[in-house]
């Protein structure tokens, strides 16, 4: 079974890829995240109807199922200007700083919180996947959470070939969603 990658080609997004510089990096990456998240979750999030009967009308709201979390786990220190604005738009999601670089910080981290496997969303978010660490987090997740590779999404910016690799090694049944893939030089 290979891992399921999703490369997302919104116009946009190549054009802010093409212009990430050191003078302009931080504010490209912060759209191109919220872009990425917007098309990872648009097709996660579990929208309800309310409808309101009122005397002469009937008016509706669209809200987010409330018997479904939606998490993002990331390492709030290298992903701050991509997440910032998250929680703003969508408040009912939980984001999570963790620091994944090796397994007790993994633990320290998330040890108390609890996620339903059958009803709960994960989605990791990096800006560039290019080592193995993120493996770290997986593998805790899975063996320590009890979560199947398919209950995880990994959104990054730019992606390794290398350690996407890595990953569909370990946990081919996971889904990565990302702007670039760097292919290594042959």
């Amino acid at each position: 079974m290979t891992l399921n990658i999703y490369e997302i080609f919104h116009p946009i997004i190549k054009i802010l890829l093409t212009r990430i510089n050191k003078n302009q990096e931080e504010e490209n990456y912060k759209y191109i995240g919220f872009l990425l998240i917007y098309e990872i979750f648009r097709k996660y999030i579990d929208i309800n109807k309310i409808y309101i009967k009122q005397v002469r009308k009937i008016k509706y709201y669209d809200v987010i199922n409330k018997n479904k979390k939606y998490f993002i786990l990331t390492n709030l220190s290298n992903t701050y200007d991509i997440i910032n604005e998250i929680k703003t738009v969508l408040p009912q999601i939980y984001i999570i700083h963790v620091d994944y670089s090796n397994t007790e910080q993994i633990e320290k981290s998330i040890k108390d919180l609890e996620i339903d496997s059958e009803k709960d969303k994960i989605l990791i978010v990096e800006k560039i996947t290019k080592n193995n660490t993120i493996i770290n987090l997986i593998k805790y997740l899975n063996k320590k959470k009890s979560l199947h590779s398919k209950d995880i999404n990994i959104g990054c910016i730019i992606s390794s070939e290398e350690t996407l690799n890595q990953i569909a090694n370990h946990y081919p049944q996971l889904k990565v969603y990302t702007t670039k893939i760097i292919y290594k030089n042959k």
